[in-house]
């Protein structure tokens, strides 16, 4: 069964999990409870590994994550309070207090990100809400519940409207009238569904086969059988190989997309590729084929070994069954292209008289680089070419509209000056 950590504040997270019995069963919900913002950080640590994904009950505290990690490993989420949600429970409390002026009231969570839950739209300026530009930090609850505090000592507000939960306790000790707003079960309950669906796709697509063809530049029997120990010494090292099969001239390898992206570090690297380097005084080729049945994944191995072969050093490189090419991995010059002929790049091919597959490569360089800016050096260097091969391909790009000279640069006080291309393939 899917498991989904609940990271949330004790208020919150009461609310969360009395949404559990509404999803029948569909995934089950671990409780990770935080008193103080700074104990997040760890809690996710500790319990990341354990889980298939993590639900914050808010944005806050995924906010305070993410400043921690850039990028998630594990599958992270948060929940939002719907305007429905929002205006349903406005409805209930000025129903319930027919006299409240609601410019008379603090809420703490509408501010411009959110467009103020559209309360712009609802109430005129003279009646609308005091707010607060909310800054996710660690002492944003200390801010927060000042705010609070001042407007109630000043006396302009007569009501506190809360999103945060760990602030009503001090809220209600200092006797200012409060209520706390949080999504709605119904909400929780379609955000969960949502989270559910999504891991399941990922479940699926992390299971993936994977087959790495690993190949020496010529059949030899006493380097065949030190290549077979070292695969089998790194898998006993690392456990992330589940066959290990010699066949001619070189040795394929079963795992899953999941530790392929592990041992590959989200595809920069090639670990393996690495370790053969170190314990092998002679080079190998890695192809790695992602595919949803183990002979798709072998018909792209064979393809990205045929391209770690072809590169003049030894390399790894990556092809799934969308024909999506990555490599070679753990070089400058790697680049992300697709093998997959498209419409456009098929015209672009034809009105430029350069191959489709060098368009790719040259998209994938661009894409990479983040400017379409390239000498014809650079373009040798990520496409494998001689600087032969590539100005005759910039040439072709000038002449046919492409590209076209920007600026010329002198990189050395002697020899000619550098031509720097700007490459532009909609300007055709």
């Amino acid at each position: 069964m899917i498991k989904i950590g609940v990271i949330a504040a004790n208020y919150s997270m009461q609310q969360i999990m009395d949404a559990e019995p509404m999803l029948q069963g569909q995934c089950e919900l671990v409780p990770i409870p935080y008193a103080q913002l700074h104990e997040i950080k760890d809690l996710y640590e500790k319990h990341r590994h354990y889980v298939h994904g993590i639900l914050f009950s808010g944005p806050l505290g995924y906010s305070i994550a993410k400043q921690e990690w850039q990028e998630f490993e594990t599958p992270t989420y948060f929940v939002t309070m719907k305007e429905g949600d929002f205006y349903k429970r406005l409805f209930s409390i000025s129903n319930g207090n027919k006299q409240l002026d609601f410019s008379r009231v603090f809420i703490d969570f509408i501010h411009e990100q959110n467009n103020f839950m559209g309360l712009r739209d609802a109430l005129p300026e003279k009646e609308f809400p005091h707010y607060i530009q909310m800054e996710y930090s660690y002492d944003v609850y200390d801010e927060v519940f000042k705010h609070h505090q001042m407007l109630w000592q000043q006396g302009k507000i007569d009501l506190s409207i809360t999103g945060l939960g760990n602030v009503v306790e001090r809220l209600n000790q200092v006797g200012i009238p409060n209520i706390v707003m949080l999504a709605s079960k119904e909400t929780i309950v379609e955000r969960i569904e949502q989270i559910v669906s999504e891991l399941r796709i990922t479940n699926l697509l992390e299971n993936q086969s994977v087959v790495g063809i690993i190949s020496l530049s010529e059949p030899d029997d006493f380097k065949e059988i030190l290549l077979h120990k070292a695969l089998l010494e790194f898998h006993n090292k690392e456990k992330v190989l589940s066959v290990i099969q010699k066949k001619s001239g070189h040795f394929e390898v079963i795992t899953t997309f999941g530790e392929l992206k592990q041992m590959t570090n989200q595809f920069t690297t090639c670990a393996i590729l690495e370790y053969l380097n170190h314990v092998l005084p002679f080079p190998v080729n890695i192809g790695w084929g992602v595919g949803s049945t183990l002979y798709q994944a072998k018909i792209c191995a064979q393809k990205a070994s045929h391209a770690a072969v072809s590169h003049e050093l030894d390399c790894s490189y990556v092809i799934t069954e969308n024909e999506e090419v990555i490599g070679p991995l753990g070089e400058d010059t790697c680049i992300h292209f697709t093998n997959t002929v498209e419409p456009h790049v098929e015209r672009l091919s034809e009105a430029h008289g350069v191959s489709v597959l060098q368009i790719q490569k040259i998209l994938g360089v661009l894409a990479k680089r983040k400017s379409n800016e390239l000498t014809g050096e650079e373009l040798a260097y990520h496409l494998n070419l001689t600087l032969r091969q590539a100005n005759r391909i910039l040439k072709k790009l000038e002449e046919s509209g492409a590209a076209k000279i920007s600026y010329k640069k002198q990189e050395k006080l002697k020899g000619r000056p550098k031509k720097v291309y700007y490459i532009d393939f909609a300007s055709r």
